[in-house]
């Protein structure tokens, strides 16, 4: 007898037919019925196993046992007679069917109907969720607020720069305590002159508290309005009038941060000591001309800044002894060098460390000059001392955007591309209207290869400043690196019309070369070319900025040009060779042994080295 035939005979092959229709009918009810009693994910996966494991004794139970009329018995001990009848058999495999029809019917009706309404409620489901928490809006922070310029009440608008001056010190005070999340004023002064629903603000600020008032002054008084509004409850929290004597004002300041303080129930660690004014000064003018110049400094403009430095130097001849005028030239000077070539880099650095030494002599509590010697270390490629003097700006004043913002480039330069990005995404949170946060944070999203992320998060900042260069040029590299070489190319000629009208057909050669209209070598040997400052200076014919330059070298496929320019980058005060490195679009030339030299002479950490070259032997 076959062994088949054996199998056949001890029924063994009914038993495995009826077992594995019976545990796959089982397996679809469990799978369907057991999720709608909130059953846990792993019951269903354990009747699967249990039922798979359980076929082979049933199996080994067949063979070895018989059904009699007897009952179950040993195969060994029946006889043929005893042995079951035909019928029996023929019944068996009836059975079988029968229980098959009925899975086959059910899997049918839960496919064809019931599986349909599951989907479509789970459709449902999920939009009214999506749409719900889109209507919501992101979750803030209960602890967060931003301070909006108070009302100019007085009927003469010179009196504008005091109702401002109330705002800015407010919002100081409150910007030093670690347990609030505070708007920076670049933001929350945005919507100034504006008719803006106050929920509005406060979604577009991601904030939940929101302070506004009025200002009234009239000789030596002054009154002073303020109220506290819970944006996400849409009502009033807090509410004061203060009647003073216009001597008084810097008291008041503090009187409101700290009754803020109270009804967030948080320690206001910034409230002056007594006979102290927190604004560093009792000299209203050169109060005045301190917050022009703070406002002119975060347009980031060439113009602008110089517009600054003056305006500090007026406040500092008013009142030598105002600290935080001092503060501000630190902060005007460890930039201007990236956006004016009036004077050499090297000598605003000098005036940057100057100024933000005399501001920690009178005052060593303020957050803004360790901010601008973080800069000017960073720029020195003392990368360590940068991280420790920017944490500490943070650590004073924990809402401090700008500090957020350059210790993320600082940490991309340091090999750390995640950390940059959560600190460039904190000072977009603290400061979500800034231009120059927008950018510094487009860039880093770019290091990351997320090209298209990085083209919107310019995108924003444009609806904010439709004249914002910086971004148009951000943009611009983001399409060219997505592969979009007319969208890129129309960005730049956008930028030049702005910014070097003598760069107007930039953006259209770069194209048509690109798109294999027109000679890349050629082109690339002019940009090659170009001064390292070039684009800072008018008739120069380049609108971009020399990290650009290489990245454009790059892909137009000239390696050997692009190493070339980056070596001269590299020698430079502040050519950000680093921020070009770091472009994934530099990967082939990644291992090359100049590149690793440029690396290490910018004392910077290559985040991708690894990835790429580590690779190769």
């Amino acid at each position: 007898m076959s062994f088949f035939a054996e199998l056949k005979r001890r029924n063994v092959i009914r038993m495995a037919g009826l077992y594995l229709v019976g545990a796959w009918l089982l397996t679809q009810v469990a799978g369907t019925v057991l999720p709608m009693f909130g059953a846990p994910d792993w019951l269903p996966r354990s009747v699967v196993i249990v039922l798979m494991l359980g076929l082979i004794p049933a199996l080994v139970f067949s063979w070895v046992f018989e059904l009699t009329p007897e009952g179950i018995r040993r195969d060994a001990d029946v006889s043929p007679e005893q042995s079951i009848a035909p019928q029996t058999a023929r019944r068996m495999d009836r059975l079988i069917i029968a229980v098959l029809l009925v899975a086959l019917t059910f899997f049918g009706f839960d496919k064809l109907v019931l599986s349909p309404r599951r989907d479509a409620a789970l459709v449902v489901a999920t939009t009214q969720a999506v749409t719900a928490k889109s209507a919501a809006g992101p979750a803030v922070d209960s602890h967060s607020i931003a301070v909006l310029p108070f009302v100019n009440m007085s009927g003469d608008a010179a009196n504008e720069y005091f109702s401002d001056g109330i705002s800015e010190e407010i919002l100081n005070v409150l910007a030093r305590t670690a347990d609030l999340q505070v708007a920076a004023r670049t933001s929350s002064f945005s919507f100034k002159g504006k008719n803006e629903e106050v929920p509005d603000i406060a979604r577009k600020l991601q904030v939940r508290m929101v302070l506004e008032g009025s200002v009234r002054k009239q000789d030596d008084r002054v009154r002073i309005t303020a109220q506290l509004i819970d944006a996400q409850k849409g009502y009033h929290v807090w509410s004061q009038t203060y009647d003073r004597k216009l001597s008084d004002i810097f008291a008041i300041q503090d009187e409101i941060a700290k009754a803020i303080g109270d009804e967030l129930q948080v320690q206001i660690a910034g409230a002056s000591e007594t006979g102290k004014p927190s604004a560093g000064t009792r000299n209203l003018i050169a109060y005045d001309l301190y917050l022009r110049a703070i406002g002119l400094w975060q347009t980031r403009r060439e113009d602008a800044l110089w517009q600054a430095v003056d305006l500090l130097g007026q406040a500092i001849k008013a009142d030598p002894d105002f600290a935080q005028a001092y503060a501000g030239q630190a902060l005007v000077y460890a930039v201007i060098g990236d956006y004016s070539a009036r004077i050499p880099y090297a000598e605003t650095v000098a005036r940057a460390r100057d100024s933000a030494e005399q501001a920690l002599v009178l005052d060593a509590s303020m957050a803004e000059p360790y901010a601008a010697l973080g800069r000017v270390a960073t720029n020195g490629l003392r990368r360590a001392s940068a991280d420790a003097l920017l944490r500490r700006a943070i650590t004073l004043r924990p809402s401090f955007a700008s500090a957020y913002q350059w210790r993320g480039t600082l940490l991309m330069s340091r090999g750390d591309l995640a950390g940059g990005l959560a600190s460039l995404e904190r000072a977009s949170v603290l400061d979500p209207r800034s231009l120059i946060v927008a950018e510094n944070h487009s860039w880093i999203l770019m290091t990351l290869g997320r090209y298209a992320d990085a083209k919107a998060r310019c995108g924003k900042a444009l609806e904010v400043d439709p004249a914002y260069t910086a971004c148009m040029e951000d943009i611009g590299i983001a399409e060219l690196l997505l592969g979009n070489f007319d969208a890129g190319g129309a960005m730049f000629d956008r930028e030049a019309a702005l910014l070097n009208p003598s760069a107007s057909t930039q953006g259209r050669e770069l194209a048509a070369a690109l798109g294999g209209r027109a000679d890349r070598r050629a082109l690339a040997r002019r940009y090659a070319a170009f001064e390292v400052d070039s684009a800072l200076k008018q008739g120069s014919g380049n609108t971009l900025t020399s990290y650009d330059v290489a990245v454009v070298l790059m892909l137009l496929g000239e390696h050997g040009l692009t190493l070339d320019y980056l070596e001269r980058l590299a020698g430079e005060d502040n050519g950000l060779a680093d921020w070009a490195a770091l472009i994934p679009v530099m990967d082939p030339i990644r291992c090359d042994a100049r590149f690793v030299a440029v690396v290490e002479k910018l004392k910077m950490i290559d985040a991708h080295a690894a990835r790429v070259c580590g690779k190769k032997s």
